[in-house]
């Protein structure tokens, strides 16, 4: 039987805790179990918090996003309140047995004996970390093996450690490179070829590393039977007179089935009253359950990253249905309706989440309940932007406001939340809305209530009635709404046969790695899985010495580029004349120029290009001589979609653009970039009708030039020339550009002073009541 207030364990950082033993009480409050595990021992009471937060202690708060994996700062412990020789930091939700009161083991003590699929997943979740950590200087930790632990399939991090320089691929390579040894049969000969590439500086992107993970993770995973479950219900509550929530498949329902568009649940709670909260929810479950039926999820254009892309649009289109409804009704501020949005998606072996608003998921699995959602709400908010801890964020007045919902403002102001779990073991995902999460009621019931779900004890069908009737006793104050996902993942029968993965070596530029690794995954691919009639394992190939074949095509081309050189010279006599002139003002009239005639002059060092964009970056066009000269320049011609041939609208030279989504595909890798601030001196047209359903593209209008129009065509087989007539985007619209167009306009630094970045600014303040 539970205790009425759980044991809480922390974790303590900081020069104070070295001098503290088993037994003492710090500051009459935090028991030393040993070494730095400790229990708060009146968890109901506030910690003490700091006025100011310490440079070190930022990153974590930065990566309040990153909760799954890491952990968060609970309190301060002051050195003039403990009298100790430093201050502490409380770390909570770290990686501790509860029930043995140790920690979790380290990933590298786990790894022998474990699956291929666990193996990868873990390599995958290091890999989707790399970049947000080096963001915030702290990438030290994903190469220190004693800070890396696991909880069943997932890593979490003991604590962070800080950068004393920026490490590289490589080192995490190297890091790799030990555990090949003890890898599992099927992924070991893939590890080894991906730690080579690593090592060699072949795959120098995180986003690059997962691409080559997911590909392992999808050929594994088809040696996995899955099963899907799902029930789903909704109830008004004991203080409301309507219910303004709603849920998909509708109350009451229980599906069963394969992963695809059909293992979907959504939970919507709507805001605005009652004559506004209902409609926005079924106008967004309406949206979303035709988005998905468009989808086409199957397991032969498996695209993870395409898929993330289109959850988030049809996040956008629910929105851009609801707000649409608001401006036809003239509803203003607190009369707008709208709602929060969470959803659950199984598609072959991963979990995906959507998330807008306070509505909540959480992942069940035999070794713990993790919240994988962040609320938007200004207490987050807060947190995220390093400004405050999160207790200290909740004790604001306007702490639970939310900072965004479906249906409020436009689409271009909306930051869906995306985010995507691979499968490995039997989990259940529960979507719910803050009538059953408020009060962590989630956390004190999940063990009883859930949990046996796991064993089979127990239905999801009545394990969703009786979360609703804790909701309605212990809560009761709003409506709730549930849906209950659970994932059954089962190794074939013949699963442990799978034959051993490969990938192919990359020899190809940095700009078209991407392209050839993050294309949608054909996991029928000759280098993944030979035909389950064939004896031989998928073999490393080897790529042909191109050293000697291109030294000798560069010979050729330097021998004839001379001979053409000389024939030119001798008998074509402009090209003679040229040549000589050249040669005068290079070399004057008497020979070579004395070296001393002139002062030597300084080269200026230049900075380095940019040559990768990462998701969530500030760039700036940059001005060019072209520019000045009012001429195209340096303008960036944006596309309505990717792939889409026709301009969208044009940002002139410096513009400051922040980069909201980045796609890989086999035509290259797309940015889509929003619009934060324009040049002063450009002179903006007004600004067009938003427009992100993407479901009817509008074209440019295109008209005949003057030139065009005043003299006639001189032969039939001659069209007129035409010119198009493209807007200048303004701030706050989007469009789609290929990376590569983009990085030559772009100037050498690729963060912008953050008082340029506009509209592009974390969050916003809108204020919507929440029910």
């Amino acid at each position: 039987m539970q205790n009425s207030v759980p044991k809480h364990y922390l974790w303590a950082i900081g020069e104070g805790i070295k001098a503290c033993k088993p037994g003492d009480r710090i500051a009459g409050r935090y028991l030393v179990k040993h070494d730095r595990l400790l229990v708060d021992t009146q968890p109901e009471d506030l910690p003490e918090l700091p006025e100011e937060i310490p440079s070190a202690i930022v990153p974590y708060l930065r990566l309040f996003a990153y909760q799954l994996h890491v952990p968060q700062v609970y309190g301060l412990v002051s050195s003039q309140r403990s009298k100790l020789s430093g201050d502490i930091w409380l770390l909570e939700n770290a990686p501790i047995f509860k029930v043995t009161e140790s920690l979790m083991p380290e990933l590298a003590e786990s790894w022998k004996g474990a699956s291929a699929m666990r193996q990868l997943n873990w390599l995958w979740q290091i890999a989707q970390l790399w970049q947000p950590c080096i963001a915030q200087g702290v990438a030290s930790t994903l190469l220190t093996p004693e800070l890396l632990r696991v909880s069943g399939q997932l890593v979490q991090f003991l604590e962070l450690q800080p950068d004393r320089k920026p490490p590289s691929l490589s080192q995490l390579g190297k890091l790799w490179q030990q555990w090949i040894d003890d890898a599992h049969p099927t992924c070991a000969n893939f590890l080894r070829q991906l730690c080579q590439q690593m090592v060699a500086g072949q795959v120098r992107h995180g986003e690059q590393l997962m691409g080559q993970l997911d590909k392992a993770l999808a050929k594994c995973g088809r040696s996995y039977e899955r099963h899907i479950e799902i029930a789903t219900g909704t109830d008004v509550g004991r203080a409301r007179a309507h219910n303004e929530d709603a849920c998909y498949p509708p109350s009451g329902t229980v599906f069963t089935g394969s992963p695809g568009s059909s293992a979907c649940a959504i939970v919507c709670d709507g805001i605005g009253g009652q004559d506004g909260g209902e409609v926005a929810s079924e106008l967004a479950i309406g949206v979303l359950q035709e988005k998905l039926q468009q989808m086409p999820l199957h397991q032969a254009n498996w695209d993870p990253l395409s898929l993330t892309s289109k959850l988030e649009r049809a996040a956008c289109a629910a929105n851009d249905k609801i707000a649409s409804r608001n401006d036809s009704e003239h509803r203003q501020g607190r009369q707008r309706m709208g709602t929060t949005l969470v959803m659950g998606l199984a598609h072959i072996h991963e979990l995906y989440v959507a998330h807008v608003g306070d509505s909540r998921a959480y992942w069940i699995t035999r070794t713990g309940c993790y919240q994988v959602t962040l609320d938007d709400d200004v207490a987050c908010r807060e947190v995220r932007l390093g400004y405050s801890l999160y207790r200290d964020a909740l004790e604001q007045v306007a702490a639970g406001a939310l900072i965004q919902a479906l249906g409020i403002t436009s689409s271009n102001t909306l930051h869906p939340t995306v985010q995507r779990f691979p499968v490995d073991e039997d989990c259940v995902l529960l979507l719910c809305s803050d009538g059953l999460s408020d009060k962590d009621r989630v956390e004190e019931c999940w063990e009883a209530e859930i949990l046996p779900i796991l064993d089979g004890s127990i239905g999801v069908g009545k394990a969703r009635d009786r979360l609703i009737e804790i909701a309605n006793t212990k809560n009761g104050h709003d409506n709730v709404t549930v849906a209950l996902i659970h994932c059954q993942a089962h190794l074939r029968e013949n699963g442990n046969t799978l034959t051993e993965l490969s990938v192919a070596p990359i020899d190809t530029p940095i700009e078209l790695i991407a392209d050839s690794e993050d294309m949608p995954t054909d996991l029928t691919d000759s280098t993944a899985i030979v035909d389950a009639n064939s004896q031989l394992k998928t073999q490393l190939l080897q790529p042909p010495d191109k050293g000697k074949n291109l030294f000798s095509l560069l010979v050729k081309i330097v021998f004839l580029l001379g001979l053409g050189g000389v024939f030119a010279y001798f008998f074509i006599p402009p090209v003679g004349r040229a040549i000589d002139t050249a040669g005068e003002s290079i070399f004057g009239k008497r020979g070579l120029i004395n070296a001393g005639s002139e002062p030597e002059k300084t080269v200026e060092s230049i900075p380095s290009p940019v040559n990768y964009l990462e998701k969530g970056s500030f760039i700036e066009i940059k001005n060019s001589a072209a520019e000045e000269l009012g001429n195209k320049g340096n303008s960036l011609d944006l596309r309505a979609a990717i792939g889409e041939l026709t301009v969208k609208g044009t940002v002139p030279a410096g513009s400051v653009l922040q980069v909201t989504n980045k796609q890989l595909t086999p035509q290259g890798n797309w940015l889509e970039l929003k619009v934060c601030s324009l040049p002063e001196i450009v002179s903006n047209p007004p600004k067009p009708k938003s427009n992100k359903d993407f479901s009817a593209v509008s074209q440019p209008e295109i008209r005949p030039s003057p030139a065009a129009m005043a003299s006639p065509s001189p032969s039939p087989e001659i069209k007129p020339t035409v010119a198009v007539e493209i807007a200048k985007l303004q701030a706050g619209e989007i469009g789609w550009i290929q990376e590569q167009d983009a990085l030559s306009k772009v100037a050498n630094n690729p963060t912008p002073n953050p008082a340029r970045q506009g509209k592009c600014a974390v969050g916003h303040d809108s204020n919507p009541n929440p029910n």
